[in-house]
């Protein structure tokens, strides 16, 4: 892992010099630019993660696999299936499972740095569609990040902000929370966003979702009909997440900014141009009531995407500690 000196690395409005392109962060990891932003989780910062370990609790990430009935964005129904092994004499002696047709964007996802080209530049570092392919040799694999992705984390409860300020949204529309309401929220808790943190913001969207009758979840579930909260999709917000070094950012909404996208969708300068990981469709609220009671918003994250050589993304396989 390249060495990183914080107070070394450019601003956000230093970015895109010496050719590259105008708000990226190609060329600044050499070697290691298949981590991108998870490059900020440090050996040192793992260590100082480990010490925020002090309840010994444990919250899931994950939302189950195929909780989304139906999936969102018309992604694949994934199937399973218990296979049953007997022995001659029919006596069933074990099992093995199966997940057919399984979309790793089905749910609760990391996505990768080759999900998402930008329109003029393509995707991260330069990186050609034929170098993104299944199986070894692939760039921007998901795999490189199986075993780097831990360090500390930092809660946004940008929800519970809103709410407690009397004016509350709902989720399930195209309701934005703003650069101001993240540190607004920050500043509530007397929370500090720290370099190297995996940012995680809750919006209040999953909630309210498994909450929504069947027949809302069915008209909801189109890629067209899809109306769901989010952060601001803004060159501010880029400088803001950038500026701060954070590491990767998660969600419990469908696609971290708003949705339907704004013109300058934020995946478009975080995956292609800044190498930043974006998590969506996360499990949050048990956290967020956890660190409301004892007012600790930080704590040790946990994350091993799929060991998958070519992978596009991952569910994030993630636990937070306290």
């Amino acid at each position: 892992m390249a060495k990183i000196d914080f107070d070394k690395l450019p601003r956000f409005s230093q970015l895109g010099q010496n050719g590259t392109p105008e708000g990226s962060t190609w060329g600044l990891f050499g070697d290691d630019y298949e981590l991108g932003c998870l490059n900020f989780l440090t050996p040192e910062g793992i260590i100082e993660a480990a010490r925020l370990v002090q309840k010994g609790k444990v919250f899931r990430l994950d939302m189950k696999v195929g909780y989304g009935e139906p999936t969102l964005f018309g992604r694949a129904i994934v199937k399973h299936k218990i296979i049953r092994h007997a022995g001659p004499d029919g006596k069933v002696w074990g099992h093995d499972d199966m997940l057919d047709n399984y979309n790793t964007q089905e749910g609760s996802q990391w996505d990768g740095l080759a999900h998402v080209a930008h329109p003029k530049h393509g995707f991260y570092n330069g990186v050609g569609q034929d170098d993104i392919k299944s199986g070894s040799g692939s760039k921007l694999s998901i795999h490189k990040w199986a075993n780097r992705f831990v360090g500390r984390g930092t809660l946004i409860d940008a929800f519970k902000y809103r709410n407690d300020r009397g004016r509350p949204i709902d989720p399930l529309t195209k309701a934005i929370y703003s650069l101001d309401d993240l540190k607004g929220a920050l500043a509530a808790q007397q929370t500090q966003l720290k370099p190297g943190s995996i940012l995680l913001v809750h919006t209040g969207w999953m909630q309210a979702y498994q909450k929504a009758s069947a027949e809302r979840k069915r008209e909801m579930a189109p890629i067209d009909q899809l109306k769901a909260c989010g952060i601001e999709a803004s060159n501010a917000m880029c400088e803001w997440l950038w500026d701060n070094r954070v590491a990767a950012i998660g969600t419990d909404c469908p696609s971290v900014e708003s949705w339907p996208f704004e013109k300058s969708p934020l995946h478009t300068w975080a995956l292609p141009l800044a190498g930043l990981p974006l998590g969506e469709q996360f499990e949050l609220a048990p956290l967020a009531a956890d660190c409301a009671q004892d007012g600790r918003y930080e704590f040790m994250v946990v994350s091993a995407p799929l060991n998958v050589e070519g992978g596009i993304a991952s569910p994030p396989n993630a636990v937070v500690i306290k």
